[in-house]
């Protein structure tokens, strides 16, 4: 469970401490008014080095101006090396800053091949690439581990009805309600059209029927879209697994969900979240 909530929350967190990063390294204005101060100031002292060497030669002055001359070049000379100082500091932060962008945009393309592009959930392949890593998890510590999925009723009739667009929102409202149902430790996932999964650690069968209970209950209660006093209910068919009750492989695992929720789409007849009673709930409203 910690190794989930720290995957979850790593995108996000580490991105944050990179920005911290790029935005420390970013030279000052104040370093930067310094180093040109240094070149204007080095520059000027070697034209009056030059001046007072020149009067210094065509009036045969005494050795007091040649030693004040020789300080004179020692100070450009000391100018330089600080100049070379501030610019290697200047060029090392810079990198600095290159380098937490570089990651910074790397994590954010890491997120970007997990993530569905329209619902921001987790997608297939994450899904059963974390379902797999789960798994051999639970056998090793002989802990439970459930899932859940889920397909939407009558989606297709929302998209012919309503349009494609209406049928996106269904998708991306009933992933923000999933995460809402879900522990932050739980991964929900798009696993595609209009089927999701939910991988619950250390779940048992128990509490893995308790998530999908409370999932349908939401649904119940909660419009997955809402215009101009329109509002739409959708109804899913859920189907839950888990290990060591479901099987001790990851094909096992989700056959048995497939078959639980194919066995529950089958046994409705009467869907709350049908076209037809969304129209005349709707009505009812209005």
């Amino acid at each position: 469970m910690q190794d989930t909530q720290q995957e979850a929350a790593s995108v996000s967190g580490t991105s944050t401490i990179a920005r911290r990063i790029e935005r420390d390294a970013e030279p000052g204005s104040d370093l930067g008014r310094l180093r040109w101060g240094l070149r204007v100031g080095g520059a000027a002292l070697a034209i009056i080095g030059g001046v007072t060497l020149s009067l210094a030669h065509a009036a045969d002055i005494g050795w007091e101006f040649h030693a004040m001359n020789g300080l004179i070049f020692m100070a450009i000379i000391l100018m330089a090396y600080g100049l070379a100082a501030i610019s290697r500091k200047s060029h090392v932060e810079l990198e600095r800053r290159y380098r937490a962008r570089l990651f910074i945009r790397n994590l954010e393309l890491q997120d970007m091949a997990m993530r569905d592009d329209l619902t921001q959930l987790f997608n297939r392949r994450y899904f059963f690439e974390r379902l797999r890593r789960e798994l051999d998890r639970a056998r090793s510590l002989q802990s439970p581990l459930a899932i859940l999925v889920l397909d939407v009723d009558q989606l297709k009739a929302v998209n012919d009805s309503y349009g494609h667009k209406v049928g996106d929102m269904v998708l991306v409202n009933l992933g923000k309600l999933m995460v809402k149902c879900t522990r932050t430790s739980d991964i929900p996932a798009r696993l595609g059209g209009d089927e999701f999964g939910v991988i619950m650690p250390e779940t048992d069968k128990d509490g893995a029927f308790a998530v999908a209970n409370r999932l349908q209950r939401a649904l119940d209660v909660n419009p997955v879209y809402e215009q101009d006093g329109d509002s739409l209910k959708m109804s899913v068919s859920l189907g839950v697994s888990g290990f060591p009750w479901g099987g001790d492989s990851v094909d096992e695992v989700v056959q048995w969900a497939d078959t639980h929720m194919y066995a529950a789409k089958t046994s409705r007849k009467n869907n709350a979240g049908t076209l037809s009673n969304a129209r005349e709930r709707s009505r009812k409203k209005v």
